[in-house]
């Protein structure tokens, strides 16, 4: 007799979390190590108490996290539930475009529309800087080497916060900012510029603080962060050209696009960038600029996320009819979802292959998609086909299928890969007392592989 495996795994990215900041990493790459599939849809939603106009980060246990206009930093369980909810309308009056940042203790980071707030991971308040006065603050913090905590504010300077909450060091930046900084391979830092008074600038800092090289930019980057590629050029959009700077603050091409910019830019690999300017989702060549563009409808602020196959999704803010899309390379529209509601924020892809994105009307959105996370679901074969019930569960529940499902043995993995359950055949399978989290069931074998999914609730 053949004998299968079934595997049951969280799947883990590289870092501590799937999708840690804005973007997905300090780099702001919005790509991600896991798929979501060529068709999604709605799993569930959530009504926050305001609009949601900044994106969503998703921890190491797969809950997901994002603040709203209600000034409240939500973290909602894997199946939609409320984990905690920490109110913090005593350290501002909303929270605009602010996506939290998450350290590897799972501590949270985000700015009110005053000042940057660190959560512990109950939802605790831990600090807030600047601790006896405001700032006017519009965008997201993002973590560097050693913990340093770098935001801007709307005014004209960049921050530097050790993780107790002290200074570590400011920077002037000689003009208000509108978006958040990324850090780069090398630990440097990269911030543009928006409105103010003198010129607009794409600014590298070093860790510790010095200035390494300004960039004098056209127009202004507003809503537009940097986006740092894995041979440390830097992306921005400012006004409707798009930039490429080579990491010693020289111009390594300029693209023109018909429409502003006011999003960033996505790297899906070493020679493609996506980003959306007025109407459109463009694709680009880092090579020989625009290869397509794909009508939208409205004016978006939807930065792109890209899945491990490349790809890319998008919520678009068309009043005569706002969806979340996926796009393939090609430009074809793989599928739309319709949300009640402009998408302002970007969407956040997680290790079970589920998008995450809210709305302007305060609902917040999980959608579940055909790739569970990885690539090839279903390989060609003769494996039984499966499925488990309930679905979520609390943590016993049933195999579904053929009689072969009987001689399945299961492995269960938690999110760090280390094996914390096993079980040698039958159709009955107890999660019981693992975390709350989405788990993939993976049968293996000489006949092929198949795969599904489960919550556990």
């Amino acid at each position: 007799m053949k004998t299968l495996i079934l595997i049951v795994a969280v799947l883990a990215a590289a870092p501590a979390h799937p999708w840690a900041c804005y973007q997905g990493d300090p780099q702001h790459t919005g790509r991600s190590a896991f798929a979501v599939g060529d068709s999604f849809w709605t799993d569930w939603t959530f009504n926050a108490g305001g609009s949601i106009s900044g994106s969503a980060v998703i921890n190491d246990q797969g809950r997901v996290l994002f603040g709203a206009r209600d000034v409240h930093l939500y973290c909602l369980n894997p199946d939609g539930s409320v984990a905690w909810e920490a109110d913090l309308e005593s350290l501002g009056t909303s929270i605009y475009f602010s996506t939290p940042a998450l350290d590897d203790a799972g501590n949270v980071y985000i700015t009110t529309n005053r000042k940057l707030v660190k959560v512990d991971s109950t939802g605790s308040v831990l600090w807030a800087y600047p601790e006896h006065r405001s700032w006017s603050i519009s965008h997201s913090p993002v973590i560097g080497a050693g913990g340093r905590i770098y935001f801007a504010n709307y005014a004209d300077s960049i921050f530097a916060i050790r993780p107790d909450g002290t200074l570590d060091w400011a920077r002037d930046l000689g003009g208000d900012c509108n978006s958040t900084p990324a850090i780069g391979p090398d630990g440097r830092v990269y911030v543009a510029t928006t409105r103010g008074e003198g010129s607009w600038k794409l600014w590298a800092f070093e860790a510790a603080g010095a200035t390494a090289w300004s960039f004098d930019l056209a127009a202004q980057a507003d809503f537009s962060s940097p986006t740092v590629g894995p041979d440390t050029t830097v992306y921005v959009g400012a006004g409707r050209y798009l930039y490429a700077v080579r990491p010693d603050g020289s111009l390594r091409r300029r693209d023109s696009l018909p429409a502003v910019i006011q999003s960033s830019p996505a790297i899906a690999d070493d020679s493609t960038l996506y980003v959306t300017a007025g109407s459109y989702l463009y694709r680009l060549s880092t090579e020989s600029g625009v290869c397509w563009r794909k009508y939208l409808g409205g004016a978006n602020n939807s930065a792109p996320a890209v899945d491990a196959a490349g790809r890319v999704f998008v919520g678009t803010a068309n009043s005569d009819g706002p969806a979340i899309l996926a796009v393939a390379p090609d430009s074809t529209v793989l599928c739309s979802v319709p949300t009640v509601g402009l998408i302002w924020a970007s969407p956040a892809i997680g290790a079970d292959g589920r998008l995450f994105v809210g709305s302007m009307n305060g609902i917040f959105y999980a959608l579940a998609g055909t790739g569970l996370g990885v690539e090839d679901p279903v390989v060609p074969g003769h494996l039984p086909f499966f499925s488990v019930a309930p679905n979520p569960t609390p943590g016993r529940l049933r195999l579904i299928g053929s009689a072969d499902i009987e001689r399945l043995a299961i492995r269960v993995f938690d999110a760090s890969g280390r094996q914390v359950r096993y079980h040698r055949a039958g159709r009955e399978l107890d999660l019981t007392g693992l975390p709350v989290g989405v788990y993939l069931l993976e049968a293996r074998g000489p006949e092929g592989r198949t795969r599904s999914r489960v919550v556990l609730r």
